[in-house]
């Protein structure tokens, strides 16, 4: 890959300058573009236990894939195993090559690849009172293979915006985990639907709608729906309208006047 590497150096820059979440994930989207990425998800904490609740932040990815995702591929998923094994970034698919993977771990790779991450480079993140978590940055098909130092600012591009995030929301203020139908419903009360419609989505009863929302103020500390959405942005569980606008600007410069559907 050939980058401007001043241009790379004044947006790591921006990254740091964050003060808050939404414009922190536009700077780190924005730094990660240099390298054709427009697809990325976060998992945290990074850890060998697939029991321990993580929280899943998806930039761009379908949201069917998140769904799946968030149900059951987080179990099988071995890109964030591979990356605690390594001190350097993992470039997939060739360095799951020599890999010990399972058939199901395999199975998750055919999967991811459809929906377009074949390729990418796993990062592993971390911070002050161990907090830690995993990136992944989607490449484009038929890109050029990234060197060893692409690989290294896409560690820091990752690290860095971490740390900032750490540091915009503090360890004290790290919410209760929430699980995956608990952030479903959540991701419905951001866009302004009724529990009715929820249910319906979802395909559950609107009493279980009921219970679900009960519990997320009860988890967010709010009473109220918008102040949930709120809450929930500026800890980095939603993505904002304008951060949406923004991903759907990369996918049009990337794939042109007809991008492939992300939902």
């Amino acid at each position: 890959m050939h980058i401007d590497v001043d241009e790379y150096s004044r947006r790591v820059e921006a990254i740091g300058a964050c003060t808050e979440v939404v414009p922190l994930r536009q700077a780190m989207m924005d730094a990660l573009a240099l390298f054709g990425v427009s697809q990325a998800y976060f998992l945290a904490p990074l850890t060998r236990d697939t029991r321990v609740p993580r929280i899943l932040t998806n930039w761009g990815m379908p949201w069917s894939w998140e769904k799946q995702y968030r149900e059951r591929l987080y179990q099988i998923d071995p890109l964030p195993l591979l990356v605690m094994d390594r001190p350097e970034p993992v470039y997939w698919p060739r360095d799951l090559a020599g890999a010990d993977l399972s058939v199901r771990q395999r199975r998750y790779l055919e999967i991811a690849a459809q929906y377009g991450m074949a390729r990418g480079v796993g990062v592993a993140c971390f911070a002050p009172a161990g907090r830690s978590g995993f990136l992944g940055a989607i490449l484009p098909e038929g890109g050029d293979e990234p060197d060893a130092a692409d690989l290294r600012r896409i560690q820091s591009v990752g690290q860095t915006a971490f740390r900032v995030y750490c540091n915009i929301v503090q360890y004290s203020e790290t919410l209760p985990a929430l699980s995956s139908r608990e952030m479903e419903v959540l991701y419905w009360i951001s866009r302004g639907k009724s529990n009715s419609v929820i249910a319906e989505i979802l395909g559950i009863s609107p009493s279980s709608v009921d219970v679900y929302v009960r519990r997320l103020f009860a988890k967010l500390d709010v009473t109220d729906r918008t102040t949930a959405s709120v809450k929930a942005m500026s800890h980095g569980l939603l993505v904002s309208g304008e951060y949406e606008r923004f991903v759907a600007d990369q996918r049009a410069l990337q794939y042109g006047e007809n991008p492939p559907r992300a939902d």
